[in-house]
C-alpha cells in the first residue's frame, strides 16, 4: 500500500538532495529521495506522491522523459524543476510538458519549502475538486447524493481556505446544498487580516461553481504580501479566464490593519457594509464600484475607502439575499428599513437570518430563497488576536553588532539570508522572527545586487522575464571583484529592535518610482513588502544604504 502523500526529489548532486529535503522536513513535509531516473521510476509506485522536484541534467538521462510519463500518470500532481538552465527554448520545453514552475539553483531553502507548500495546498484543492467531480458524475442522477456532494465540496473549501479568527461570526443560510455565496479570511504576512464577502449571480450550483475558482487565488495572493488592490486585479484576472461573460461576482473585500490602524473597504455590487463606531453611531459604506467579471482586469478600480480602525468597534458584511425582496404586513419594505433591522439584531446573527427569511418575497410560482450570508466583526477581538503576543521567554543575549562585506563571486552566495536567519536563531530569537529576518535580508540584497550593482531595469521582470533570467546569469558570471554589498546587523537588548543597514557599490534606486508603482506589478513588491515586515525603513541615496528595523 503506497505510503502518504509525500514530495519526490529527483537530484543527483548530494548536497543540494540534503538542503532540499531537510528545508522540507523543517516545514512539516515528508520527502523521498532519487539520484536518478531508474531509482525514481522504482520509488514512484510505492508513494502517494503529492508533488514532484526534478533536476534537468541526471546521470541516466534527462527528465524530459520522466516530465512526459508523469503527465499521463500523475495528471493533477504538481511538477517543479531544479535548474540554473533559463534557456528561453528549456523553459518553453518543459512548460508545455505541464511543468508548472522553474527553482533557480543554488535554491533558497526557506523559499522553496513555503512554493512547495504552496503548490501541495493548490493540489490539494485541486484533488479534492477533482475527486468531487468524478463523485458528482456518478450520482448526478440521484439529487439528494449531488447535493450532498456539492455541500462537502463547499465544505471543504472553506475549511481549507478561511482562518478562524475570535470576532469573526459567521452565519450562512442557503437556498440549497449548492450556495453561490463565500466568505473568505486570510492573515497576510504583515499582520493584517483581508476578509471577502463575494456572492455571485443566480444561486444554486451555477452561483456555487462561478465562485470556486477565485477561492484558492484569494488565498494564494493574501500569503504573498501582496496589496488589497493586487489581490482584487488577481481575482478579476482569475474569473475573466475561468467563468463566462454573462457570469458576475459581486463582493466586498475588508483589509484590517491594527499596525497601520486602518480599516481598509472595497464594495463592489454588495449591499452597503454596516459599520459601528465606538459610540454605536451607524455608517454604511455603500458600493462604490461594479461586480467583479463586468469590466476586464486592468479598468477595474482598485480605490479603497479608508477608516481608523481605532474608531470602529464593529462592521457587519452581507450578501443581498438578507435585504432583498422583503415584505413586511403586505407592503415591500425599502433598504432603508431593511437595513435598521440587521443593525438592530445583530447580536443574533442566526435568529436574523431566519427572522429576514420569513419576510422572502415570492413572485409567481417562484417559491425560491435566495442565498444569505451575514459576517460580523467584532474589530477589537479581531485587533487582540493579530497582535502579535510577546514570548513568554524572551532569553536573548545582551545586545551585540556585527557586519559583513560580500565581494565579487561572493554576490552569488544565494544561501546567505537563510545563513543569517540561521545564525540568529542560535541566539534564541524565535522561527517566526528569523523567517521575517530572512525575509527582509533576501528582498534586499536582491534590490542591492540586481537593480544597484548588476543595474538590471525593474520593469523589464513584467515586460520580458526571461530576458530578465538571462541577462541576470550574465551578470553574475561576470561580476567585477570591486562589486560589493555592505550589511550591517545590530540588536538592541533595551529597545527589543533588531537593526539591519544594507549597502551597495551600485548606482542605488529611486523610492519614490516604487512607491508610486502600481500594486499589480511585477516589480517594486519587494520594497513594500519590506516596508510591511519592518517597523521603520529609511533608504539614505547620499551613500546608497537602505536602513530598516524590525521589532521582536
Amino acid at each position: 500500500m503506497p505510503s502518504e502523500n509525500c514530495v519526490l526529489i529527483l537530484e543527483d548532486d548530494i548536497s543540494t538532495r540534503l538542503i532540499v529535503s531537510k528545508s522540507l522536513t523543517v516545514q512539516g513535509i515528508n520527502s523521498i529521495v532519487a539520484a536518478n531516473i531508474a531509482e525514481a521510476e522504482a520509488l514512484i509506485p510505492k508513494h502517494d506522491i503529492c508533488l514532484f522536484l526534478l533536476d534537468v541534467h541526471l546521470p541516466d538521462g534527462d527528465s524530459t522523459s520522466l516530465v512526459a510519463t508523469l503527465r499521463e500518470t500523475h495528471p493533477l500532481v504538481p511538477i517543479l524543476i531544479m535548474t540554473g538552465d533559463y534557456e528561453q527554448n528549456r523553459v518553453s520545453e518543459f512548460f508545455d510538458l505541464g511543468v508548472r514552475d522553474f527553482i533557480n539553483k543554488p535554491v533558497h531553502p526557506i523559499l522553496l519549502a513555503s512554493r512547495v507548500s504552496s503548490f501541495i495546498r493548490s493540489y490539494a484543492t485541486e484533488k479534492a475538486l477533482f475527486e468531487a467531480n468524478e463523485m458528482y458524475q456518478r450520482i448526478a442522477h440521484e439529487k439528494e447524493q449531488e447535493e450532498a456532494l456539492a455541500h462537502y465540496v463547499y465544505n471543504h473549501i472553506l475549511k481549507v481556505h478561511t482562518t478562524k479568527i475570535a470576532g469573526l461570526d459567521v452565519a450562512i443560510r442557503s437556498s440549497g446544498r449548492f450556495c453561490g455565496d463565500m466568505l473568505l479570511s486570510a492573515k497576510a504576512p504583515n499582520g493584517s487580516l483581508i476578509v471577502m464577502l463575494a456572492d455571485a449571480t443566480g444561486h444554486g450550483m451555477a452561483a456555487a461553481l462561478t465562485i470556486y475558482p477565485m477561492v484558492s487565488t484569494f488565498a494564494a495572493m493574501v500569503s504573498k504580501g501582496l496589496s488589497l488592490g493586487a489581490i482584487l486585479r488577481e481575482l478579476s484576472s482569475k474569473h475573466n479566464q475561468s467563468i463566462p461573460q454573462n457570469r458576475f461576482v459581486a463582493a466586498i473585500l475588508l483589509e484590517i490593519s491594527p499596525k497601520d490602524n486602518s480599516l481598509k473597504v472595497w464594495n463592489g455590487g454588495m449591499p452597503a457594509a454596516l459599520m459601528f463606531d465606538k459610540a454605536g453611531e451607524l455608517t454604511k459604506v455603500t458600493s462604490k464600484n461594479v461586480a467583479i467579471g463586468i469590466l476586464p482586469e486592468d479598468l477595474i478600480s482598485t480605490k479603497m475607502e479608508s477608516f481608523e480602525l481605532s474608531d470602529i468597534k464593529k462592521i457587519a458584511l452581507f450578501s443581498d439575499g438578507l435585504i432583498e425582496n422583503k415584505v413586511i404586513d403586505g407592503r415591500n419594505i425599502p433598504f432603508s428599513e431593511g437595513y435598521d433591522i440587521i443593525a438592530k439584531n445583530l447580536d443574533d446573527s442566526h435568529g436574523l437570518l431566519s427572522l429576514m427569511h420569513g419576510y422572502e418575497l415570492f413572485e409567481g410560482e417562484s417559491s425560491d430563497h435566495d442565498d444569505m450570508t451575514l459576517a460580523v466583526l467584532d474589530l477589537e477581538l479581531i485587533q487582540e488576536e493579530l497582535r502579535e503576543e510577546e514570548p513568554e521567554d524572551l532569553q536573548i543575549p545582551g545586545s551585540f553588532d556585527f557586519s559583513f562585506e560580500l565581494r565579487g563571486s561572493s554576490l552569488n552566495n544565494e544561501k546567505f539570508a537563510f545563513s543569517l536567519s540561521d545564525l540568529l536563531s542560535t541566539y534564541g530569537f524565535n522561527k517566526e522572527f528569523c523567517q521575517k529576518v530572512f525575509t527582509v535580508v533576501t528582498e534586499l540584497l536582491v534590490n542591492a545586487v540586481d537593480h544597484g550593482i548588476f543595474n538590471i531595469p525593474s520593469n523589464l521582470k513584467e515586460e520580458d522575464f526571461i530576458t530578465y533570467l538571462s541577462m541576470r546569469e550574465q551578470k553574475k558570471a561576470n561580476v567585477s571583484p570591486s562589486d560589493k554589498v555592505m550589511i550591517e546587523v545590530k540588536w538592541d537588548e533595551i529597545e527589543h529592535t533588531l537593526f539591519i543597514s544594507l549597502g551597495d557599490s551600485g548606482a542605488g534606486y529611486k523610492v519614490e518610482n516604487i512607491e508610486t508603482a502600481d500594486d499589480t506589478a511585477a516589480y517594486g513588491r519587494g520594497i513594500k513588502l519590506i516596508t510591511s515586515l519592518c517597523k521603520t525603513f529609511f533608504y539614505d541615496q547620499e551613500i546608497n544604504t537602505t536602513h530598516v528595523s524590525l521589532k521582536y
